[in-house]
């Protein structure tokens, strides 16, 4: 029997609880979460961290608290007390994972994460088998649910921007505070994760340039579309041959362009490697289910010890900032400027811009 305690009670943690009790091989010993959350849970409940940490017939923590500071002290716990952990928190691993994989090699427990990028989609775990023995040369995607939603309630839809906030946050694909979506944050931690898998090396968050979609507004939008183009936030990831090009920016795009058809909450994320050219990942990027699938995916692979064996990360990353291209900017008035091959800076004075792909 494969003894599972899960932290955190929110919207993954019980789709979490869901799947396990249906699969008889996880029994589900305790759930870390409030006191309020006593009648729901009756005795799985524990308010105590350590009462799951000190308890040697768990054999692995799921982690579905969000956020750093008690998820870092959850993991590093867990780790040091021999549990393999499985996490989907994007935060903790973009920020810590080379500590994470330190530890758990020391220990010789595991620590997962393939929910941390792309929802539901197994994207983790085969990117890191493909890295082994390809050459991988460029990521892009549409890496995240919630604004991907946004995008096309508007487009599709015509939508106003905070009317589809409100309704990604009622659907549960956007937190009460969508910052860390709408400003391409949360892309940051995922193209920080993909990165670290390919190069097995430590990356910094504040090296990953990023660009939001909160300043955009229906007379942006409109402008986009009259010129037959498509808006999608993308994450581009482009493995050079001494550093790593990361950009989080809104993109135009053609309707010719396969991630111009990705809409709602869907993801998608091609990959392409020198010998396989290109892999296209399509699945739900938000969600009760779809992230807690994922999970279950890496909580059956530890359980059979069919997991990836990261390999500790001994060096940090160079990334570098590029801006080749065309960009459509908005100044304070809505009014369009073109740039081509800018600096940061450049772009940094606009309301709102976009990379034309």
């Amino acid at each position: 029997m494969n003894n599972v305690a899960i932290f955190g009670y929110g919207t993954v943690g019980k789709g979490v609880k869901d799947l396990i009790s249906l699969n008889p091989q996880f029994n589900l010993v305790s759930i870390f979460d409030m006191p309020s959350k006593k009648d729901e849970l009756g005795s799985l409940l524990v308010t105590k961290i350590d009462e799951i940490i000190n308890n040697n017939k768990i054999d692995t923590v799921i982690e579905c608290l969000g956020g750093d500071t008690l998820a870092h002290e959850v993991i590093i716990k867990s780790l040091s007390n021999h549990k393999n952990v499985i996490t989907s928190n994007k935060e903790t691993i973009s920020l810590h994972l080379k500590e994470y994989l330190d530890l758990a090699n020391k220990n010789n427990v595991s620590i997962q994460f393939e929910a941390s990028v792309g929802g539901g989609i197994p994207i983790i775990y085969p990117l890191s088998i493909q890295s082994d023995f390809d050459s991988i040369n460029e990521i892009i995607g549409i890496l995240n649910g919630t604004t991907n939603f946004i995008l096309t309630k508007m487009q599709k839809e015509h939508m106003p921007i905070n009317n589809a906030i409100l309704l990604a946050q009622k659907l549960g694909f956007a937190e009460k505070d969508p910052t860390s979506d709408l400003e391409g944050l949360d892309m940051v931690r995922k193209a920080n994760i993909l990165a670290s898998i390919v190069t097995k090396k430590e990356i910094n968050n504040d090296d990953i340039p990023h660009f939001g979609i909160s300043k955009l507004n229906d007379n942006i939008l409109k402008q986009i579309n009259d010129k037959n183009l498509i808006l999608k936030m993308l994450t581009r990831i482009e493995f050079k041959k001494d550093h790593i090009s990361i950009l989080i920016i809104p993109t135009c795009l053609r309707g010719d362009n396969l991630l111009s058809k990705i809409d709602y909450e869907t993801n998608a994320i091609s990959v392409f490697g020198k010998y396989q050219d290109p892999l296209m990942f399509v699945g739900k990027g938000a969600g009760k289910y779809p992230t807690a699938s994922a999970i279950l995916q890496d909580l059956i692979r530890v359980s059979k010890n069919k997991e990836y064996k990261y390999c500790n990360l001994k060096e940090k990353a160079i990334v570098k900032n590029e801006f080749t291209g065309t960009y459509l900017c908005f100044d304070d008035k809505n009014k369009l400027h073109e740039l081509t091959n800018p600096d940061k800076k450049d772009l940094s004075k606009y309301k709102f811009v976009c990379l034309v792909d």
